[in-house]
């Protein structure tokens, strides 16, 4: 991705560790990722010094997301058919406009072609213009920033990163000017001719909540004086809302039911929602659900993902639904309720789907675009944290492909994962100073580490030019 790796010096990067640097260049924001905060609060920097460059990585990366934002739906250039500015709104991402035969004599404006070309559907390719209207790319954005937020304030001590994090949340969730609607109900629009209403496909957009999920919880079991009573009274509100929209909802009934990674994000985003508001045994029963309907259909005997790989792009499609699937065993983990080894109806487990993913190169499987093969590695590390590594094979994987990622902010909680033969960790006292730009945010199912480089505004322009060029 050249044109992408180009943006990077313009970022004016500012962390002051050599560890930091070098994997802020290869930023992704993974799907979805959620943290124990017991864990977090056990601070393994100070007593697992091999997690010291991914502590400061982490810290780099919160330094960039810390001026970006705030997010809100209400900052959109346009709104939601319903002219409420609160109304989280996206367009479908593969439906493409055909004004061959509309009859136009003279050239169509955008909003034109919304509303009278008919649109069709290209499997796995973009339509250039889908992030004109950016709630997806947003909210993703906000999630991140939480995430790394919190841990920064957790790894430095420095109260100003708790602060931030909580400033994201009531900007998007809370604040009476600036909060999001708790529904979907205008999620993917396909656009033409006609009514224009959301899709169930949409509910796929707010599946990075785990993320938030994670920095509450660090909030509660802290007692974060910054986190107040009102607060986490509104957010529990907020959840509950959308939990009775998920539950009720055609969408969120279509989405809880879809045999496809659309199914398993939607318990990712149902399971982190009842932990938010509380519900423990609700989020309990909601990952029993899953892992006792969907997932038994989900990976064969051989680790295969037979709902992915008849889409248009395998690789990134094992790794997306295998995410979604992690996640969920880490919410699950988190209300007890053991789930990394179950298997499914043909024998098939998330160890061995993840051993099956390992053996394909993106470069060599049926990419429309280059999949970004650091999409597995994430993956590769929290199977190797749950189910041991004694012969080595994952260290032996990830060292291949990706021979500094003791710098990724993911081996930080996948532990015990052993270093490459030789690495030596260079990160010493933390410090930090903060950051201007950033990039990353996690978007549409099947988006690719490129086009999410939209997520955040201070990049939009440039990454939708270059999204573009690359799609076209």
């Amino acid at each position: 991705m050249p044109l992408i790796t180009a943006l990077i010096p313009a970022l004016a990067l500012t962390a002051t560790t050599r560890a930091a640097a070098a994997s802020w260049d290869s930023f992704i924001s993974y799907d979805n990722e959620f943290v124990d905060p017991a864990y977090i609060l056990s601070k393994p920097w100070s007593t697992n010094n091999s997690t010291g460059d991914a502590a400061q990585t982490i810290v780099a990366w919160a330094d960039h997301l810390y001026n970006q934002g705030p997010w809100s739906v209400t900052y959109k250039p346009f709104t939601a058919p319903t002219g409420d500015k609160h109304d989280y709104l996206s367009w479908a991402p593969y439906w493409w406009p055909n004004c061959s035969e509309v009859g136009n004599k003279t050239e169509l404006t955008q909003e034109e072609i919304w509303v009278t070309c008919p649109y069709e559907a290209r499997d796995g390719k973009f339509v250039p213009d889908v992030r004109l209207i950016n709630d997806t790319g947003s909210y993703a954005g906000m999630c991140d920033a939480v995430f790394y937020n919190s841990f920064a304030w957790q790894i430095t001590g420095e109260e100003r990163y708790a602060e931030k994090a909580v400033s994201f949340i009531r900007t998007w969730f809370l604040d009476d000017a600036t909060h999001m609607n708790p529904n979907l109900n205008y999620s993917q629009v396909r656009r033409g001719p006609g009514v224009q209403t959301g899709r169930s496909f949409g509910v796929l957009d707010m599946k990075n909540i785990a993320k938030v999920a994670t920095g509450i919880l660090l909030f509660r079991e802290t007692k974060y004086p910054g986190w107040t009573a009102d607060d986490d009274r509104k957010m529990v509100a907020w959840s509950n809302a959308f939990i009775k929209w998920l539950e009720e909802h055609e969408f969120g009934r279509t989405e809880g039911s879809t045999e496809n990674n659309h199914g398993t994000y939607f318990y990712n985003t149902m399971i982190a929602h009842q932990i938010i508001a509380g519900n423990h045994e609700r989020a309990r029963f909601y990952a029993n659900r899953y892992f006792t309907t969907q997932y038994l259909d989900q990976i064969d005997e051989r680790g295969e993902q037979p709902f992915e790989v008849v889409r248009s792009r395998t690789y990134h499609y094992r790794a997306y639904g295998l995410g979604a699937t992690i996640t969920n065993a880490k919410l699950a983990a988190y209300v007890g309720y053991d789930a990394w080894d179950l298997t499914t109806k043909k024998g098939g487990s998330i160890q061995k789907a993840l051993d099956w993913a390992m053996q394909f190169d993106p470069a060599d499987t049926n990419e429309i675009k280059s999949a970004p093969a650091e999409e597995l590695y994430q993956h590769v590390a929290a199977v190797a944290a749950q189910y041991g590594d004694s012969q080595g094979k994952y260290a032996a994987y990830i060292t291949r492909v990706s021979p500094n990622y003791p710098q990724s902010p993911f081996f930080l909680w996948n532990q015990p994962l052993a270093l490459p033969k030789g690495y030596v960790v260079s990160a010493g006292v933390l410090t930090t100073s903060p950051g201007g730009g950033g990039v990353g945010g996690s978007t549409e199912d099947g988006e690719s580490a490129a086009s999410r480089m939209a997520a955040y505004p201070a990049l939009a322009a440039a990454a939708l030019f270059v999204l573009v060029q690359l799609l076209l």
